[in-house]
């Protein structure tokens, strides 16, 4: 936000909630990208003769972002509603923005996890929204994508670090659990170690099933998020607070 106010010369023309609105689909750009696209739509500006606008840096934006299809600009926001429906129903505290515009072409969900007692319960709680995502995918759409898994940063790959620590250094290990083992690779660790990786699997697959549940029991509600997170791009602020209370609208009762 600072860098558009610093950069649009033409700033005081724009109005606060224009500048926020250019900030949130900006998510995730370095202030290098930021200062380029911002003198990029100031020279379009002086070539067609007219003060930098709003619709300038709106349309210079649409050019520095990944394009995506329809079909996976909807994967990401049922991905993303998922995420989010999960979040709600084991307790989480708020949820602060949901996007499916980010820059390394997904999405994310940033909000509180309302807690910070690490409880083996509240762990499993953080497997389970880690992993609503994919299956929201899975129930939802029929199939997954590999968008789930890939990189250090993915959902799969922290569901399989936090599950992993659980079960190694954390104390809530089904084998040894007053041993403190640190993996410092966890995938050469789980290799060389069948009986931890299939305790690992184990709590993974039971938090993904737990998941699949709770996409099962509120698929209305997670499909009505994710179709208002396809056409906005971006929640957040009274825009998300009131989406998300139409979403807690939709949210069954769940049995127990």
């Amino acid at each position: 936000m600072t860098l558009l106010q610093v950069n649009a010369s033409s700033r005081q023309t724009l109005a606060p909630n224009a500048l926020k609105a250019l900030a949130r689909k900006a998510q995730g750009m370095t202030g290098a990208d930021i200062e380029r696209w911002v003198r990029e739509a100031r020279q379009k500006a002086r070539r067609d003769r007219h003060a930098l606008s709003y619709a300038d840096l709106e349309t210079q934006l649409v050019g520095t972002r990944p394009l995506r299809s329809t079909a996976l600009r909807s994967r990401i926001a049922t991905h993303e509603a998922g995420h989010a429906v999960a979040r709600m129903l084991v307790g989480f505290g708020p949820i602060a923005e949901i996007t499916v515009d980010a820059k390394a072409g997904g999405g994310f969900v940033i909000g509180s996890t309302g807690q910070d007692e690490m409880t083996e319960s509240w762990l499993t709680a953080v497997l389970v929204e880690t992993l609503a995502g994919r299956a929201a995918e899975e129930i939802m759409l029929e199939t997954v994508s590999a968008n789930s898994g890939g990189v250090d940063h993915s959902d799969l790959a922290s569901a399989t670090k936090l599950a992993v620590e659980m079960e190694t250094i954390l104390g809530l290990g089904g084998r040894w659990p007053l041993i403190y083992r640190k993996a410092t690779d966890i995938a050469a660790t789980l290799a060389a170690d069948p009986e931890l990786a299939a305790r690992v699997h184990e709590r993974l697959e039971r938090a993904y099933q737990a998941a699949c549940t709770i996409v099962r029991e509120q698929a209305d509600a997670i499909d009505f998020l994710a179709e208002r997170l396809f056409d906005a791009g971006t929640l957040d602020g009274p825009e998300l607070d009131a989406v998300l209370t139409e979403t807690r609208k939709r949210i069954r009762e769940r049995p127990g």
